[in-house]
């Protein structure tokens, strides 16, 4: 029979030119040290933790107005007693803004950047904004009805998100019956609908890549499409074949992109594996030269089968790039490497967790720095984050409280980026946390609810 697994959290990234390692982590504070497997549970958050040393969390004490005393009442021998003063009003609380929960964030630059996800229990996703760092944020909805919504911002004024509408509540969980995609104009204030189709079993599972203001891909459950207009019109770019599925895409350029996922007669669909290891199923990359127009299979890319399926591809340039493997039977990950465009790959590491925690993506800066966060998804388990400066051989995980499960990660440079974590003193909303030298330190920037 057929099993489930976790799934992978899904998302569009956006990179800068960046800094060579050299330049921009010029020292650790010790050896690198690769992560276990099962790493060690972190430290039980207290009922109110001390960020680590450096750290500058926005949140405030909250406002606890107390009574404004009066004199005391005094005595008049010849006049009798004299009335007591009224005391003064109390201050009417405010009422508490709805936790925030969420997926994913993008930042352009140091200023201009989004965070996606929810608003207490309303099921909608909404897109927060800033464009001073995280220090002030606004929100607003991503169209109507939209829910699980990913975005992919070309620059600070256009970009898109895509997410499922037409959603109802069965045993527990949504079920929806339309995916749309949806463009912004003026970074993120209002979104429209450009594309929209009916299906059944749309969900969460999308992928943006913009590559330029006019340019972009988007992975979908069965499909990946692509505009050069804007959004004006959507061209189906697909891999050929209906034994194709790819699960994760790269486009370092217009014209040159990856495809990571599975290949075979006997491939179940994604978020399930084969009924056993001789099934007609292995991991597959294609590679397209020509923006999609035609796609070839890589002939010397990994080629495993079974259990094993791509947790994420990213290629930092038409070269260079990232191939990470997990099995989630055997908790196992295999990260390959290739400098030549994907005709040859060499293994890198194998001691990255390959499922509980399982690693959301691979957001390498440059073909020596790089950052996989880990979630915990279903727990009970430690995730992370980790960092690599010397091209994946070896990683340190990064140590904050704060970084008990990380869902989403967005690095600008080798130093300077974003992660959305679980929050762990409410484990039902989200931190967004911000570090300017690689992860030693962070800086509280979540949002407010809306």
């Amino acid at each position: 029979m057929l099993r489930k697994y976790a799934r992978i959290a899904l998302i569009a990234l956006s990179l800068t030119a960046l800094p060579t390692a050299g330049t921009a982590l010029a020292a650790e504070r010790g050896p690198e040290a690769a992560p276990s497997q099962s790493p060690s549970p972190a430290p039980a958050p207290s009922a109110s933790p001390g960020p680590s040393s450096g750290t500058n969390p926005s949140t405030s004490p909250g406002t606890n107005p107390g009574r404004t005393p009066g004199s005391p009442p005094g005595h008049d021998h010849s006049h009798g007693h004299r009335p007591s003063p009224s005391p003064s009003p109390t201050a009417s609380p405010s009422p508490a803004k709805p936790a925030v929960k969420l997926t994913q964030t993008q930042f352009v630059d140091a200023n201009k950047g989004w965070a996606v996800g929810t608003a207490g229990d309303d099921p909608l996703a909404r897109v927060w904004r800033t464009t001073d760092g995280g220090s002030r944020w606004a929100s607003s909805p991503i169209g109507e009805g939209v829910r699980n919504a990913t975005i992919g911002m070309a620059n600070a004024d256009h970009g898109w998100a895509a997410g499922p509408s037409g959603c109802s509540e069965s045993a527990g969980s949504a079920v929806c019956s339309k995916l749309n995609i949806l463009h912004t104009h003026d970074g993120g204030k209002s979104w429209f609908v450009q594309w929209s189709k009916d299906d059944p079993k749309a969900n969460a599972d999308n992928q943006i890549e913009p590559v330029s203001e006019g340019t972009a891909y988007v992975r979908t459950r069965s499909a990946i499409w692509k505009t050069t207009d804007l959004g004006q019109n959507w061209t189906d770019v697909s891999i050929p074949g209906a034994e194709a599925s790819p699960y994760r895409i790269s486009f370092p350029d217009e014209a040159t992109g990856y495809a990571a996922g599975r290949l075979g007669s006997a491939c179940p669909e994604k978020g399930l594996v084969p009924a056993s290891e001789s099934a007609d199923c292995q991991v597959a990359v294609w590679k397209t030269k020509d923006g999609g127009g035609s796609w070839k299979r890589l002939a010397h890319a990994p080629r495993k089968s079974g259990e094993w399926y791509p947790a994420d591809v990213k290629f930092v340039d038409k070269n260079n790039g990232y191939l990470l493997l997990v099995n989630p039977d055997t908790h196992a990950s295999i990260l390959y490497a290739t400098s030549n465009g994907g005709v040859g790959w060499k293994v890198r590491n194998t001691k990255i967790p390959g499922i509980r925690p399982y690693p959301v993506k691979l957001d390498f800066v440059d073909p020596r720095v790089g950052y996989v966060p880990l979630s915990v998804g279903a727990g009970p388990v430690d995730g992370g984050l980790l960092r690599t400066i010397n091209g994946g051989t070896t990683f340190t995980k990064l140590q904050d409280p704060r970084l008990v499960s990380v869902e989403d990660a967005d690095f600008l440079t080798a130093r300077r980026g974003y992660i959305v974590a679980m929050n762990p003193q409410q484990p039902g909303s989200s931190l967004l946390l911000a570090t300017n030298d690689g992860g030693d330190k962070w800086t509280d920037r979540t949002p407010p609810g809306p």
